[in-house]
Formats: C-alpha cells, sequence, structure tokens
C-alpha cells in the first residue's frame, strides 16, 4: 500500500491542471484520503465521524434546523466501519458516492455554522466558516500525521487569499474530491495486490495495466484542458493571485 505522503502528492498533481486557485487543492487532497477510511487503522477516526455527526445532529435538532448533514457524517461513518478494505471504497462507484455525499455534506454545513454563529450572536467571517468546514474533513480522513501541516498551510492560504464563498465552485469541489479519490486507486492498482474497480459490476480484480489507462485518460484530460482553458501558471497575475 502506497504511504499517505504519496497519496496526498497524487491527488494534487492529478488535480493541479484543472484549478483556478490552489484553494481547491485542498480537497483533493482529502479526496485521496477517502479511500483508505475502512481501514482498520482508521476505525479511531470513524469513531469519532460517527460521534460528530451525532451531536451535530442533536444540535440541529435543538436548534430546528436540518438534520442532513450530521446525518451524511453518520452515513458515510457507517459506511467506512462496514466497508471491507480495498472494497466499496476503491470501486467506481463507490468513490463517485462517497464524493458526492461528502460534497452535500460540505454544502450543507455552510446554513449551519451560519446558524450556530446567529445563535450565539457571532457575525462569523467566510473564511472562518470555510477553515472550519475543511478542518473537520480534515480531521476526519488526513493522517493525523501531516494533520498540523495541513491545518497550518489551509489557514495560511486563507489568510493570504480571501476566499468567497458565493463564488465557491461546487461542480469543481466534487471534480477535486473525485480526482483525488482516483489518484489513490491509481496508486493502489500499481501495488501487487488487485482492485475491483468496477464492482458491483464486476468481482474481476485488476492490476497495472488499468491505472496506465487512467494516467492515459487524466493525460489526454489534462492537456485538452490546459490547452482550451489555460492555467493559473500562465497569468498574468501578481504572484499571490496565482500562488494562492
Amino acid at each position: 500500500m502506497s504511504s499517505y505522503k504519496a497519496h496526498a502528492l497524487a491527488g494534487i498533481i492529478l488535480a493541479f491542471p484543472f484549478i483556478p486557485s490552489l484553494f481547491y487543492l485542498f480537497f483533493a487532497v482529502i479526496g485521496a484520503s477517502i479511500p483508505d477510511m475502512d481501514h482498520d487503522n482508521n476505525k479511531n477516526k470513524v469513531n469519532s465521524m460517527f460521534l460528530v455527526g451525532i451531536i451535530i445532529s442533536l444540535l440541529l435538532l435543538i436548534l430546528k434546523g436540518s438534520m442532513l448533514s450530521g446525518l451524511l457524517i453518520i452515513l458515510l461513518a457507517i459506511t467506512f466501519y462496514y466497508s471491507k478494505h480495498r472494497g466499496l471504497t476503491h470501486s467506481l462507484v463507490g468513490v463517485t458516492v462517497l464524493c458526492l455525499l461528502l460534497l452535500f455534506m460540505m454544502m450543507g454545513f455552510l446554513p449551519v455554522i451560519t446558524s450556530l454563529a446567529e445563535y450565539a450572536n457571532y457575525a462569523l467571517p467566510n473564511n472562518l466558516s470555510i477553515f472550519i468546514i475543511l478542518s473537520l474533513l480534515g480531521y476526519f480522513v488526513v493522517s493525523r500525521k501531516v494533520l498540523t501541516y495541513y491545518e497550518v498551510i489551509l489557514a495560511s492560504c486563507l489568510f493570504l487569499a480571501p476566499v468567497n464563498i458565493s463564488v465557491i465552485n461546487w461542480r469543481l469541489i466534487f471534480i477535486m474530491l473525485f480526482l483525488g479519490a482516483m489518484s489513490h486507486i491509481i496508486l493502489d492498482l500499481l501495488t501487487p495486490s488487485g482492485l475491483a474497480v468496477f464492482w458491483p459490476l464486476s468481482d474481476r480484480e485488476y492490476h497495472k495495466k488499468l491505472a496506465i489507462i487512467f494516467i492515459g485518460i487524466w493525460l489526454f484530460l489534462a492537456v485538452t484542458y490546459v490547452l482550451e482553458f489555460g492555467h493559473i501558471l500562465f497569468t498574468y497575475q501578481p504572484v499571490l493571485n496565482y500562488i494562492l
């Protein structure tokens, strides 16, 4: 199994050609961490996710708000807990569904955080809302060994290049999550153990050849996208605008 650092780096590489700003790379890192949430080593994270989901659901019930975000956290935790390692979470169907659940959870978190802030009579800055959401996701899925670095880099990016919630591209966030998850699958396909990538349609296990095909598809899409729409590295903007 590839290391968490290799998975995070692969997620960043696959996502990089398609980003309008480096803010979106954080979602690729999260996506790259999703498939291994079914591993026994991550049971404590899954238990924490389940507990947080219950707490958030109860808070929203008390505040008479939508419990959807809390229930989605609980659903994700249950899915990870009962999934066989290298099973559902390492299939195309599995990562697509999990990325969608994470996306809906994040979209639901924004009004939740706003409601909690209003209840506390506190005007919550946009960047703080985003930091809370990405920090919570990082706590759930990012390796504890790099979590501190993740939080520091996230805080630095949001401080140096504030993000306007109203212009966040949620479709692109899903793409980043999916590319991150796909990078994980590609790296695991390069290991001796096979993956049933097309489960539940097929239980056949695939290996290195499928990884090469996926990389070829990514190269074609990345080159086509950059040639058609350009890239932040090729734009004439102030350094901080395209680095951050």
